[in-house]
């Protein structure tokens, strides 16, 4: 019962994975232990690595498991996860498709909830459909989740009995199943692209034979979906939503004994069936059916290799002795990845990017994987790459050097984990604990993680790493999968031919490197601070340094030994001709692999391994910027690399070689979904053919020259006003001193932002005629999108109550256009006032859709609308919309990076500090009313915009 689906990681990964890299706490079988182990109140066995004591496991007479932690981050509130050990699967050939449909029934009327209510009771509470009230179904588990925002006694009664009402009350109406068809349709459709269209295509390659191909959802059937009777959906409920089958787990601020007895309370009577669990047979891979080769074609995917290989499965058991070895096998390979990264960094290299796995294919098979991006058209080259790679890996082993730089990052990443392992978060602490319920793994601690780790480092050298890499990556023949725009002729014979003429090569060790010393500790005189204040109200402190760069510092104790921070320079696309954004998006794609003028990326990561750092920087609309998460120890190091890279920014040769290569995949995918040509066109479309909005051409694009990038920078990075920030758990004099010794040592600065005045000029599109624009995607999806012109943001009031009627059009979205016509998935609203445009903001809705249905969708929203403009919108709507959002805002105050995106810019633009001091105020303040009036001054049937992209003659069939 994993929260980490493979189905659904698959299907978000650009470079395929399997399951997880073996890692401590998830390790191979090799050792035997003779002790007769304890075990776990979920019956899980405990060797020689303590549980985590703190959560508490329990099993109810019914079969149930529930485990209960204490923890207070974020304060006052709690998650609940409820599993299920059922999912695709699980379905037989009648039901293809309705394990998830059923997890759509939950929500859709139980013997205490009617239809319709469950929803509107949770948004009532402060709970929002989508953020805090989910639910989600995998090949083989289905997890219901709500994310209290609160721990008072009465949520914790009412969410537990809707997971109560889930376990066996659902009614599952044969009218409310015919109801939420066309919603399962268009979630289907939407999620209908190349990159699951292609993973299924691998997965159907490497395991044919297992349930996992036989019952990829992307098989669902639409006749299945649409005819499938309540009573169907009944019976497969009945079979899998049993106590036995199932466990609950609740963490959060939360007195443990509370909830176990609240617990036991409410499922102490579901009744355990008489029948046994139903097991299903997963199948199983032929270990013998390679070298086997297989060519996946969509015009729009990327041009991928993977290759496989597979062993049998061995059980694995958490014990030392197996941990040291997947710790080793982890090791070799983070090594290999990095050897495939330093490949794709060369200039001439036939890949963009790579990665090597060792992992578990479902439970049923050993695997080994290398995947691989390549360059268009260079499949053949790549393929060789990941060969001959894998190939040196296995044969030659790993030199001191590569391990001792990982060996420093694995040690930086157990260390930092284990310091901030008081302030996990609710969510991340309740899906790690489902996450061992069916594979009987156990929940550890990260202090005991790190703890394993520094008593294996003194035995894990080069020849050790080498020898566990290659008994786990030297398996069966390889399975290699090409995924190409174009068929690749006599496809298996011609990849074949090429891994074969590839092996024949012999392949030389390794280079030994040693990394240099970091080139830039020193940038002269510290600075000194010339202004130093306290904004008490907010508990920041501002600091101005002589050379006028500033720093503002919010400590908090939200997150245990993390710091985050910002850096903004200057004002980044404001500052670039019109004519320039694609200088923007190069310096924002690829800027971290420029390195340093004294030293490139490769060499920056081998010189300063085992630290936390973010290299790079980004080109905003108004800034050049950086941010990210360290720790107090690294921060100064983090402080010194980015002043480099603002300094003296290497803008290297291999910077603008891997930006080449990304920029044919990255074109032809601009088409490839209505989402993907909406991202493109219509931001341009909107802001009435402005170049500064949506993406630059791919003339523009492909124009970029490092001569142009440096003399476009080179006035900004040198003067322009600099500010940083930082929030968390850090020592403030500490970070005075280490920006005084980077930042505060550079040449003196501008003490205010430019205004460019004539930048900021934006219009919303003088054309209102309907805009018609085609994708090249499945046929059977179309985006309707209906946008109105609004403002900006200056008046601070109505910008909260734009952002309130977008929540409630969003609830009326859902509710006439999910929930009565069936017509879409997830419909959304919102409200954009820009804070750099002046005058210039738009309120808009967007729709999934099949093509036939987007006149009805246009016509509902036009209904919505006029609804709005002729009476004040309903009370209880406005507070199903406004309390979720005032819960969000109460949260998000106990959020270092809510704080961080505050005070980014107290100094430079203090007046906006006025915003955070009111905004519940603001919120609180809207009246029906006011949404009234807000929609007949913003909202005016004739100027509303309609844009709506259909398939075009290239559409492929679903």
């Amino acid at each position: 019962m994993s929260v980490f689906s493979t189905g659904r990681m698959l299907a978000a990964l650009p470079l395929l994975a399997l399951a997880h890299p073996l890692i401590a706490g998830d390790t191979p079988a090799t050792a035997s232990v003779e002790a007769a182990p304890a075990a776990t109140g979920w019956g899980h066995p405990v060797y020689d690595i303590a549980p985590d004591p703190a959560v508490r496991f329990g099993v109810l007479a019914n079969g149930m498991r529930y485990a209960v932690l204490k923890n207070g981050t974020p304060e006052d509130t709690a998650v609940i996860r409820f599993g299920f050990d059922v999912g695709y699967i699980d379905e037989s050939d009648e039901e293809l498709g309705l394990a998830h449909m059923l997890e759509h029934m939950a929500f859709n009327g139980s013997k205490k909830v009617p239809e319709g209510e469950m929803v509107k009771l949770l948004e009532r509470l402060g709970l929002a459909f989508g953020a805090d009230t989910n639910a989600s179904t995998g090949f083989e588990d289905t997890i219901y989740k709500l994310d209290l925002p609160r721990t008072d006694a009465a949520l914790l009664d009412t969410a537990l009995m809707l997971m109560r009402q889930t376990a066996s009350e659902l009614t599952i109406a044969d009218d409310a199943v015919d109801r939420e068809r066309g919603v399962i349709q268009s979630e289907t459709r939407t999620r209908n692209n190349y990159s699951l269209r292609r993973i299924k295509h691998w997965i159907s390659f490497v395991a044919p034979d297992t349930l996992f191909a036989q019952r990829f959802r992307a098989d669902v059937t639409e006749e299945i979906i649409d005819t499938a009777p309540g009573e169907v959906l009944r019976d497969l409920y009945r079979r899998y939503y049993r106590p036995d089958n199932a466990a609950l787990v609740v963490v959060g601020d939360v007195d443990p004994d509370m909830v176990e007895a609240k617990i036991r309370a409410a499922f102490g009577d579901w009744a355990a069936p008489a029948t046994a669990r139903v097991e299903v047979d997963k199948g199983t891979l032929d270990l013998a059916r390679g070298p086997a080769a297989a060519n996946f074609v969509d015009p729009d995917v990327q041009t991928l290799v993977t290759i496989d290989r597979f062993a049998p499965y061995v059980e694995r058991r958490p014990t030392v002795a197996e941990t040291d070895e997947a710790r080793l096998v982890a090791l070799g390979t983070a090594i290999l990845d990095r050897r495939l990264q330093k490949i794709a960094n060369a200039p001439d290299s036939p890949i963009i990017g790579g990665n090597a796995s060792a992992s578990d294919f479902f439970d049923i098979q050993r695997a080994a994987q290398v995947a691989l991006q390549a360059r268009e058209g260079e499949w053949q080259r790549a393929l060789e790459v990941g060969e001959q790679e894998w190939r040196r890996a296995v044969e030659h082993g790993f030199t001191e050097a590569e391990v001792a730089e990982q060996l420093a990052n694995f040690e930086q990443r157990y260390r930092d984990a284990a310091r901030q392992q008081d302030t996990r978060r609710n969510t991340q602490l309740a899906d790690g604990i489902l996450s061992t319920a069916r594979r009987e793994r156990l929940f550890i601690t990260p202090q005991t993680t790190y703890e394993l780790f520094l008593a294996q480092k003194p035995r894990i050298t080069a020849a050790a790493v080498s020898q566990a890499f290659a008994q786990h990556f030297a398996l069966s023949d390889p399975l290699i999968h090409v995924s190409t725009k174009q068929p690749i002729a006599d496809a298996q014979t011609t990849i074949l031919d090429a891994w074969r003429a590839s092996a024949a090569e012999p392949v030389e060790p390794p280079a030994d490197t040693s990394g240099q010393a970091f080139a830039y500790d020193d940038f002269g005189a510290a600075g000194t601070v010339v202004d130093d204040s306290i904004i008490e109200d907010l508990g920041v402190r501002t600091i101005r340094f002589a050379n006028n760069v500033r720093l503002n510092l919010k400590p908090t104790s939200f997150e245990k030994d993390k710091v985050r921070f910002a850096i903004r320079l200057g004002s980044g696309q404001l500052a670039l001709p019109r004519d320039q954004m694609g200088q923007a998006v190069f310096l924002s794609s690829v800027s971290a692999l420029g390195g340093l003028g004294q030293q490139g990326y490769d060499e920056l990561r081998q010189v300063l391994a085992g630290h936390r750092l973010t290299y790079g920087f980004g080109a905003a609309e108004d800034r050049y910027a950086t941010r990210g998460a360290t720790t107090m120890a690294d921060l100064p190091l983090q402080l010194r690399l980015s002043a480099a890279y603002f300094s003296d920014p290497g803008l290297r040769p291999e910077m603008l070689a891997r930006w080449e290569a990304i920029i044919p995949p990255y074109v032809a995918q601009l088409d490839a979904t209505p989402q993907a040509v909406a991202r493109a066109q219509v931001p341009r479309i909107l802001a009435n053919g402005n170049p500064r909005f949506g993406l630059p051409s791919e003339e523009e694009l492909t124009s970029v020259t490092l001569e142009q990038t440096r003399a476009l920078v080179a006035e900004q990075f040198a003067r322009a006003p600099i500010e940083i920030s930082v929030v968390g758990d850090f020592d403030s004099d500490a970070v005075i001193g280490a920006v005084a010794a980077s930042f505060g040592a550079l040449p003196r600065r501008a003490a205010t932002l430019e205004g460019w005045d004539s930048e900021r000029v934006a219009q919303f599109a003088t054309d209102r005629s309907e805009r018609v624009l085609t994708h090249a995607g499945a046929s059977d999806q179309a985006l309707a999108l209906t946008y109105w012109p609004t403002t900006d943001d200056d008046d601070a009031q109505e910008e909260a109550t734009m952002q309130v009627l977008a929540l409630v059009m969003r609830l009326e979205l859902l509710d006439r256009i999910r929930e009565q016509l069936g017509a879409s998935y997830s419909p959304a609203a919102g409200s954009s006032m820009s804070s750099i445009y002046r005058g210039f903001g738009t309120f808009s809705t967007s729709v999934v859709v099949e093509p036939e249905q987007a006149d009805e969708v246009f016509a509902a929203v036009d209904a919505i609308v006029e609804d709005f403009r002729t009476a004040p919108i309903d009370a209880d709507l406005l507070e199903r919309a406004r309390t979720p959002l005032l819960e969000k805002i109460a949260l998000s105050r106990r959020e270092n990076g809510w704080w961080l995106a505050i005070i980014d810019e107290a100094q430079l633009r203090a007046e906006r500090l006025d915003r955070v001091r009111s905004y519940e105020d603001r919120i609180r303040a809207v009246t029906p009313e006011m949404l009234q009036a807000a929609a007949q001054r913003y909202l005016d049937p004739a100027q509303e915009l309609r844009i709506r992209v259909i398939p075009g003659e290239a559409a492929r069939q679903p």
